[in-house]
């Protein structure tokens, strides 16, 4: 599933300089001509440092009536200013790339810190990542933004907008950044403003708005109607919404981008049905974590990882309990299968800044997700949900850090002061996870009535400080026991009214660990993470799934995999295809290890993906019914990328009919009593 970027600023700037942008956008030159009136504060430094691009060209300055001499070195820019001087004006221009070609899958991006500054016909984009702008150190300026562009063409950036009017031939669009978020993306399209205005709890009205290209296929209403309801549920968890505006903005490259107040999403991307409750979601909740209290650059990015809880989890657990315990499989698994393919790729939480693989996303969204999961468990939910609405208030566009919240809930429920110091400390410096079992286990009848079932958890490694819970089914019923564990071993009993018959230790998944092989079923991130991925095109496989195929493996990250035609293997290859890890389009006339007509499994659908197991690795099939629609087949394939942690899906029309993971054969986490 597509998962947006946090585009959070570092760091916060006591004294900000105000910024008088003027920006020309001449399309056919490719360029953007900026002018830069820079108010200095009271008692301006004597020597002015910022940032701007280093590609920023015919750089001119000026102060007081003088000309100065900027000294650049990169991307860092200074200048003398003269005494009694209040404004300094730059002047430059920057050319704009040609858009990028988009590889297959390509709405998997590493979010808002990308340096792209790219034009197309008739729009551009600016990252805030291209520097395209001037801004003072650590950057939390503010800003009134006038931007000039061919009729037609409106700006969208951070902040309030001002209004659009026409100059001549051209489009101005004027914008108000008083808020400190950092520094400032640009998008210039042929847009199509739709807006209302929004009461939040706890605030003022807030402008909800689209900025839809004019032949899109999204539908307004229903981004304005999600956006606004999540930005009511955030306000009432959290507090007041922070900033101008929240608008979703349309763009001709497929990415997923978030911003201070806006998100900029692939035309693609929009008509998923999915992202209103989801990637929308999460983006509208960064107004709080990342947007709003921004994530200091010493510990780790946090951000991703509550984010991810309160916005993708969170929804999941408020529509049922079994669907939250189903996102907390999903998200274990999804680290097991792709730290165990890729060992080199997990890091400690401390080490986390941005996503960059499947791997990485897998440890600073999943693993950190659960982190607050387990500090809700610690604390109770009460404290936990109270804790969060005090270090909002406290730390709103101001830096935070991981020891911000272990000292925000140290102290409250389970979670003691040498608690909360142990907690923090194992989870932000250590890679990997606690590997659970069940000891030994007895049960008797009890004296006083009923049964006792007396166990023990065991820790394999260094221990973790865990807090569990224990759960018995019994003739009747089920009972639990919650315990902490703090070694090796931790010894537990639960009793019972009827006879026993199975213990489940942490039998919600309310506890990160690393699954036992055993229990991870393979799935869509078992083939991304797979070594030595190798391909087999089936003799007869379909004129649809060889189009297909690029696409295919561009979204799973294994444009190297080695690319075989059945009709060419010698007895080596074929023999060798038995094991390893292999993806089969289509069904091959020799018999594979492994390897079914998955189609029939999939009822409805004319496309199907499965990640089958078998000894030694794992065999992924990619099937097409006869006659499918052959683009329909290639938009199956550039959305499997978005179902890591399934193990079965289904497609009918390029649209998914069927998801579902086989649940594992055994585990060390349960014990038959006989």
């Amino acid at each position: 599933m597509l998962a947006l970027s946090c585009g959070a600023a570092t760091a916060f700037a006591a004294a900000p300089l105000t910024h008088s942008i003027d920006a020309v956008l001449d399309l056919p030159a490719r360029r953007l001509r900026v002018t830069d009136a820079i108010a200095l504060p009271e008692q301006p430094p004597a020597d002015l440092a910022l940032t701007l691009s280093p590609s920023a060209a015919d750089l001119a300055a000026s102060a007081g009536g003088k000309t100065l001499r900027p000294v650049r070195s990169g991307a860092l820019l200074r200048l003398d200013v003269p005494k009694g001087a209040t404004t300094v004006t730059l002047r430059y221009s920057l050319a704009l790339d040609q858009p990028p070609q988009a590889g297959p899958g390509g709405t998997d991006n590493p979010g808002a810190l990308a340096d792209d500054a790219v034009a197309g016909p008739d729009w551009a984009m600016l990252m805030p990542g291209s520097l395209w702008h001037p801004a003072g150190l650590p950057g939390q300026d503010v800003y009134r933004l006038r931007v000039s562009a061919p009729g037609g063409i409106k700006a969208v950036s951070q902040g309030r907008l001002e209004g659009f009017s026409q100059e001549g031939g051209n489009t101005v669009s004027i914008w108000s950044v008083r808020k400190p978020v950092g520094r400032l993306g640009l998008c210039l399209a042929r847009y199509v403003l739709h807006e209302r205005l929004e009461t939040i709890p706890g605030g003022s009205a807030v402008a909800v708005q689209t900025f839809f290209l004019p032949d899109s296929k999204a539908s307004p209403d229903v981004y304005l109607e999600a956006a606004a309801r999540h930005l009511r549920f955030y306000s009432e968890l959290h507090g007041p919404y922070p900033l101008e505006k929240f608008a979703v903005v349309e763009n001709p490259l497929p990415t997923g981008y978030g911003f201070p107040s806006y998100t900029l999403l692939g035309s693609q991307v929009l008509t998923l049905p999915f992202i209103p409750e989801t990637s929308l979601r999460h983006e509208v909740a960064h107004s709080w974590w990342g947007n709003g209290v921004l994530v200091s650059g010493d510990s780790g990015n946090w951000c991703e990882g509550l984010t991810t809880y309160v916005a993708d989890y969170l929804s999941q657990e408020l529509a049922s309990p079994a669907d939250g315990k189903a996102y907390r499989l999903r998200t274990l698994r999804a680290f097991s299968a792709l730290t165990a393919q890729t060992p080199s790729a997990d890091m400690p939480l401390e080490r986390f800044g941005s996503r960059f693989s499947a791997a990485s996303q897998a440890v600073g969204y999943g693993k950190a997700m659960f982190v607050f999961h387990m500090l809700r468990g610690f604390t109770g939910a009460d404290a936990f949900w109270a804790g969060l609405r005090r270090l909002y208030a406290e730390k709103l566009f101001r830096p935070a850090a991981w020891e911000d919240f272990r000292q925000v809930f140290a102290g409250q429920g389970d979670f003691s002061l040498e608690r909360s110091r142990r907690f923090m400390d194992q989870w932000l410096t250590r890679t990997g996870g606690p590997q659970l079992a069940l000891g030994q286990v007895a049960s008797e009848p009890d004296p006083a009535g009923g049964w006792v079932v007396r166990a023990e958890a065991v820790q394999k490694g260094e221990p973790y400080l865990l807090r569990l819970t224990a759960q018995v089914d019994h003739e009747g019923g089920t009972r639990r026991a919650e315990f902490v564990m703090e070694g090796e071993r931790a010894g537990f009993e639960v009793r019972t009214p009827g006879k026993p018959l199975r213990l489940r230790l942490d039998p919600d998944a309310d506890c990160f660990r690393l699954l036992d092989p055993s229990e991870v079923p393979p799935s869509v991130n078992t083939v991304k993470g797979a070594k030595d991925l190798r391909v087999l095109v089936a003799a007869d496989a379909p004129q649809a799934l060889r189009a297909a195929l690029p696409v295919l493996l561009g979204g799973l990250g294994q444009v190297r995999a080695t690319v075989l035609e059945e009709g060419k293997l010698t007895p080596e290859q074929k023999r060798s295809l038995g094991g390893g890890n292999v993806l089969v389009l289509g069904m091959p006339r020799f018999p594979l290890p492994g390897l079914r007509d998955v189609l029939p499994d999939a009822p409805g659908a004319d496309t199907a993906f499965a990640a089958l197991e078998r000894e030694g690795g794992c065999v992924a099939a990619f099937q097409a019914a006869t006659g499918a629609d052959a683009q329909a087949v290639v938009q199956a394939a550039n959305k499997i990328m978005h179902y890591g942690s399934f193990g079965l899906l289904g497609f009918a029309g390029g649209r998914n009919v069927v998801k579902s993971t086989l649940e594992p054969r055994r585990t060390p986490m349960l014990r038959e009593l006989n």
